[in-house]
């Protein structure tokens, strides 16, 4: 990095780790993490390092020479790439309609920009919206697929990460499940080749897992988290008479990247010769074929999980060895906080953020032990009709989410993706020159677009670190909006927040926010340290904003696609 004579970098953050050495010159670092900001001069020979997320901005205090950091950068989000998020266009990508309902303002140009700029985002956005594959009324890719389907039940899945999106490579390694099973309807045992980590989202039943040769069953109910480490033998009954039990899950896949089997128990024995199983069990190869026969109980499947009928007796004997089992700690869901706990119920713990236009539930490694060794943070967020959550960013993780009840909008700004990789290395071996191929280089890191989708019940969204978000309950309906959230990479992630009581525009010094919007920070500072600026997390709504008189004029035209919006339910 090469900074001239009094020159300042704006504010913003990279998603990747950094370690810098200052080569040359001198000058003033600040940076805000976790809320708090620090400021510090920097000069040669100075050993910086800067985690992934941080918001900083850099001054070159020097009259004559220039400041020179020499870095190395351990990417995160997309192997071997990475990229620098300015606080500007950061907030421009989001709709003006979501920004003054979050920040209570109508807006100038001091945000989404003069001229040219707000003639770029039109443009963008409008691109977006030509290319956005649309289905109704709203912007629907269908990507879950059945897994196994049978009259009991399902179970379905979003097609692996990289297939989608270069910027989801990072999380190739990862899936995400619905599944469903009936009333009284049992998933028969079995093992599936990838850690999994659930939230139940409706119903009640029974879970049994067999492990290190100690069986422990217990009762599963809406609100649980559930950790299954791979290779565990297990079983699940809905044990509830009428309603379905519902199970959203991610798996982190072992032998295959992005790929991963269910093996049913009677699958597996069958596969082994009958001459094997009669020395290994001792019995005869009637008692075999009578055992084995895959016209007897669990239904047809070639190997994969069956979902079959149960009767009142065997739901009763399930339930009773849960309720037996439930007297002391069973793994694999470690005691919270020293009490002898099976699950974690996020639905009975203290909200992290609570107001009139919502809660956030957070279940994480310090909260839930079981969480710790696969470093996922499971979240489910509750707004009421016609609020949303406050704009904000991950600076690590990767949130995979799926809607549960309620239905809504969700927007997010993301990096241009108009190319794939192939078509990058083509057009850079076609330029002219490396300088050429380096102002190429300099356009992909400053391209934004605003995206936004109509979601309901059982869509899924996915959204990479560094990229805004909000979700929007809407205010037709009855029922609040509720998310179930999976975070990856969740132990050094921070959520920034860009509107609300806690928003990080606001704890910028006076010259960075005057050097950041061209503006005096005297407005930045009505805008983002306004009176109106105290709720935290959930603020009401663009809707509830117009009802309130204060609609602005001249929205963008802003229309693109959902990456991953799927009905699945």
């Amino acid at each position: 990095m090469e900074v001239n004579p009094r020159a300042f970098v704006v504010p913003g953050f990279t998603d990747a780790d950094g370690v810098g050495y200052v080569a040359q010159g001198e000058g003033v670092l600040t940076v805000i993490e976790s809320g708090e900001k620090r400021s510090y001069t920097v000069r040669q020979g100075d050993v910086i390092v800067a985690p992934a997320g941080s918001i900083m901005h850099l001054a070159n205090t020097d009259a004559r020479r220039k400041l020179v950091i020499a870095k190395i950068l351990h990417t995160i989000s997309v192997p071997g790439r990475f990229q620098y998020f300015s606080a500007k266009p950061l907030l421009a990508s989001l709709s003006k309609r979501v920004l003054r309902a979050a920040l209570k303002k109508k807006l100038g140009t001091y945000i989404h920009g003069h001229g040219r700029e707000r003639a770029d985002l039109r443009r963008a956005a409008g691109e977006a919206a030509r290319q956005a594959p649309r289905q109704g009324g709203g912007v629907q890719v269908h990507l879950f697929g059945s897994i196994i389907r049978t009259d009991h039940g399902f179970v379905k899945a979003l097609r692996p990460f990289d297939e989608v999106s270069r910027l989801l490579r990072g999380i190739r390694n990862y899936r995400v499940a619905i599944m469903e099973v009936n009333p009284r309807a049992f998933v028969v045992p079995g093992l599936t080749d990838a850690d999994g980590v659930g939230y139940v989202a409706q119903g009640e039943g029974v879970l049994t897992v067999i492990e290190n040769g100690e069986k422990r069953s217990y009762t599963v109910r809406e609100g649980d988290v559930i950790v299954a480490p791979a290779g565990s033998i297990m079983h699940l009954a809905n044990t509830d008479g009428r309603r379905k039990l519902i199970i959203a899950k991610i798996l982190h896949t072992i032998s295959v990247p992005g790929m991963f089997q269910y093996f049913s128990a009677k699958p597996l024995l069958a596969s082994l010769s009958k001459r094997v199983l009669r020395a290994a069990l001792k019995t005869s190869d009637e008692r075999l074929e009578r055992l084995l026969d895959p016209r007897q109980g669990q239904e047809k499947t070639g190997g994969s999980m069956s979902i079959v009928r149960a009767s009142e007796e065997q739901l009763h004997e399930l339930s009773r060895q849960a309720s037996e089992g439930s007297q002391g700690h069973h793994w694999p869901l470690p005691p919270f906080r020293g009490d002898s706990r099976d699950t974690y119920n996020l639905l009975e713990q203290r909200p992290k953020i609570a107001n009139r236009h919502g809660r956030l539930y957070e279940a994480d490694a310090r909260s839930f032990h079981a969480l710790a060794q696969h470093d996922v943070r499971v979240a489910v967020a509750n707004i009421t009709p016609g609020s949303m959550t406050a704009p904000y960013l991950n600076t690590q993780s990767f949130k995979l989410a799926v809607v549960l009840e309620g239905e809504g909008e969700q927007g997010k700004g993301r990096w241009s993706e108009e190319e794939d990789d192939d078509q990058r290395q083509q057009r850079r071996r076609g330029s002219g020159s490396e300088s050429e191929s380096e102002s190429e280089e300099q356009q992909d890191q400053q391209r934004y677009q605003t995206i936004r989708a109509r979601v309901s019940r059982g869509s899924a969204f996915v959204v990479p670190p560094g990229h805004p978000v909000v979700e929007i309950a809407s205010s037709q309906g009855s029922s609040n909006l509720q998310v179930v959230c999976f975070e990856i990479n969740a132990e050094r992630n921070e959520r920034v927040w860009l509107a609300g009581r806690n928003n990080v525009i606001g704890k910028l010094d006076n010259p960075a926010q005057e050097l950041t919007f061209g503006r005096p920070a005297r407005e930045v500072q009505e805008v983002f340290r306004a009176k109106d600026q105290q709720d935290e997390g959930f603020v009401a709504g663009p809707e509830q904003d117009q009802e309130r008189g204060e609609r602005g004029r001249g929205d963008d035209a802003v229309g693109a696609f959902l990456r991953m919006a799927t009905g699945a339910f």
